[in-house]
């Protein structure tokens, strides 16, 4: 395989690597995806500082699952939400989670090299995979009681919750085309920091664990990959996107 580029020329016959969260962009613009992407226009959209707490959790949820994988017994987060499925045992395992490698598949009809990076997967005993993902947040209270709810996927209110969603959808897709037996099955791990009715911080914080269950379609990514090929092989930027503000904010005259 040729050596591959960071960013796409028009026409190029060398494979080219996208990550699930380029594809991401492309979902939500692609005029912003296609002058992130291009060797002509090489330009990115801002970005925000690095969230440092949930990459700690991250880290520890890793470190907690993985002790449940070498005695493969089921973690007691699942044990209590019911879930009968133990950490996926694999060589590989520490490339699919490690976010410069992540698991891979090179589409022939497009000659992308497509990875992502998941969190964790889980299997059950006919070798089926569940893929799991980790999301750090604070708790919600109910206004009235202020009592804690459960977590929720529900995008009311939070869109970005949609993201999710597409995101493990990804990993489904890739865990399939690598010819894993993937279920559409996956579950969110989310970790929810208590942050009302306590008197003293005492250097530590106390966290909700609820895991939720998502029936994803990935259907999706292989249309959305033939557009994003096509959409880098032509010479014309997309329109503007009405609903991107980064679009509104660039053509905006200020």
């Amino acid at each position: 395989m040729a050596k591959k580029k960071s960013l796409y020329i028009t026409g190029q016959n060398e494979s080219f690597e996208l990550s699930r969260s380029k594809v991401d962009l492309f979902l939500q613009c692609p005029r912003c995806f296609y002058i992130d992407r291009s060797e002509k226009y090489r330009i990115a959209r801002p970005s925000g500082p690095m969230s440092y707490i949930p990459t700690a959790l991250d880290k520890l949820l890793k470190n907690e699952f993985d002790k449940y994988r070498k005695t493969q017994t089921v973690h007691p987060y699942c044990k209590e939400h019911g879930i009968d499925l133990i950490p996926y045992k694999h060589d590989e395992i520490e490339d699919w989670q490690n976010n410069r490698k992540g698991i891979k598949y090179h589409d022939t009809d497009t000659n992308f090299l497509l990875y992502g990076a998941i969190d964790d997967c889980w299997t059950d005993n006919n070798g089926k995979i569940f893929i799991a993902d980790y999301k750090s947040t604070t708790v919600s209270y109910d206004k009235k009681t202020n009592e804690p709810l459960n977590a929720s996927l529900d995008e009311k209110g939070a869109p970005h919750k949609y993201w999710y969603k597409k995101q493990v959808e990804f990993y489904q897709w890739l865990f399939n085309k690598n010819g894993f037996d993937v279920s559409t099955t996956a579950y969110f791990v989310f970790c929810s920091a208590y942050y009302k009715n306590i008197e003293n911080f005492n250097e530590e914080l106390k966290f909700k664990i609820d895991i939720l269950s998502y029936e994803g379609d990935y259907s999706w990514v292989d249309k959305t990959i033939l557009n994003i090929k096509k959409t880098l092989d032509n010479d014309k930027v997309p329109d503007q996107n009405p609903n991107c503000k980064h679009c509104l904010y660039r053509n905006s005259g200020v």
